[in-house]
């Protein structure tokens, strides 16, 4: 009976973490693929932004030159739109650069 419990709290889980990689997905862009982890040089990559290591972090490359970090934040109050964000990084002459942050930005219309 205890079976059941568990299998479902599993199943919530995971919902969670295909929900981070589709929005970091949709946050990132055509033609970024997500990482079964992050890169060795993670650490590293973080720091040129100042940012913690972070086991939430979505890792997402496009291609061997091209990587993204992204925090996915869903929003309480419009789903999707709760502040995400995502960094890039580039690898030029053999040394890997920030290009800069993403953020979501979600269009709620006139107040």
């Amino acid at each position: 009976m205890r079976i059941a419990p568990v299998l479902l709290l599993i199943f919530l889980l995971s919902g969670c973490a295909s929900n981070r990689i589709t929005g970091c997905i949709k946050l990132a862009g055509p033609g970024w693929i997500p990482m079964n982890q992050p890169p060795p040089n993670a650490t590293q990559l973080l720091a040129q932004e100042n940012l913690p290591a972070d086991s939430q972090l979505v890792w997402l490359a496009k291609g061997p030159q091209q990587l993204l970090a992204c925090y996915f934040a869903r929003g309480i109050t419009n789903p999707g739109c709760g502040g995400s964000d995502a960094y890039r990084f580039a690898l030029k002459d053999g040394t890997w650069t920030s290009q800069g942050q993403i953020m979501d930005f979600c269009d709620n219309g006139p107040s």
